[in-house]
């Protein structure tokens, strides 16, 4: 399975083939995406195994649990190669996702990192066993160390805490003027469930990210504090950019949450 972005997609750009799809928010129980799970879930193939080709993937997940990805990866033939880091769900602390990473990310010895979220993404492509290469050549044409996907929607919009409630203003200002007034582009805000990076790189930003997160890590089993680990992820993005970008136009990643009719083509 593959998506197409049309003319009518809101980056503005067509005929590109993300091959990452983020049911993200609540857009992952909505039709569109509802139907790509169930075509999906008829797709058995042998991929390659991503670090055959630098890569290492991470998510995050309850290890009780088997997860979209990890049944994504299982049809792909490469689960083992998924690496999933377990969050305790008792209680879930929304933040564990950027403490978890600061602690792995030491061991990661490929030039690449992944990490995409358990419950609502799925990987795909209609090119088999060259989805990895593709997608890195895809990366290193986009002139960052480090992609996030992007989203229509600004998300948290709030939080009850004043200092964290006066960044939030000046990242979204930010996001807008840039990827929307500049590159035209309707995915303008920030998404922490999923990036790519140079490993390098990833290994310092996870120290900066937890240095910045650590004194509200107690606070973090409230999502709405600053919505989850996404608002401390935006925030970054003040200081990281260009070096760390957003996926503006849906090369690799497509998001889904407000996504219109038409925006993209569905191929089986």
């Amino acid at each position: 399975m593959i998506i197409e972005t049309t003319n009518k997609h809101d980056s503005g750009k067509s005929n590109l083939w993300p091959c990452i799809y983020h049911g993200n928010g609540v857009s992952k129980n909505e039709p569109m995406f509802e139907k790509i799970k169930k075509i999906e879930s008829r797709i058995n193939y042998q991929e390659e195994s991503p670090k055959k080709h630098g890569i290492t993937i991470f998510t995050w997940s309850v290890p009780e649990e088997t997860t979209l990805l990890e049944e994504c990866f299982e049809r792909m033939g490469i689960r083992d190669s998924l690496v999933v880091i377990p969050i305790e769900v008792k209680p879930f602390n929304w933040l564990d996702k950027i403490k978890k990473m600061n602690e792995y990310m030491p061991y990661v010895n490929t030039p690449y990192v992944m990490a995409l979220d358990a419950t609502d993404v799925i990987v795909s492509t209609d090119v088999r066993g060259s989805l990895w290469p593709n997608l890195i050549e895809v990366f290193e044409g986009m002139n960052c160390n480090m992609l996030w996907n992007a989203e229509k929607n600004s998300w948290p919009s709030n939080t009850d805490m004043l200092n964290l409630k006066e960044q939030l203003g000046h990242i979204e200002n930010f996001e807008r003027k840039l990827y929307l007034d500049h590159f035209s582009s309707g995915y303008c805000h920030g998404n922490s469930g999923g990036f790519i990076g140079k490993t390098d790189y990833v290994k310092g930003f996870y120290e900066r990210l937890w240095k910045t997160t650590e004194p509200y890590y107690d606070r973090g089993t409230n999502e709405m504090l600053f919505g989850g680990d996404q608002g401390f992820v935006r925030i970054a993005h003040l200081e990281e950019f260009p070096s760390m970008r957003y996926d503006y136009e849906c090369r690799i990643f497509q998001t889904f949450n407000r996504i219109n009719e038409g925006e993209i083509n569905i191929y089986e």
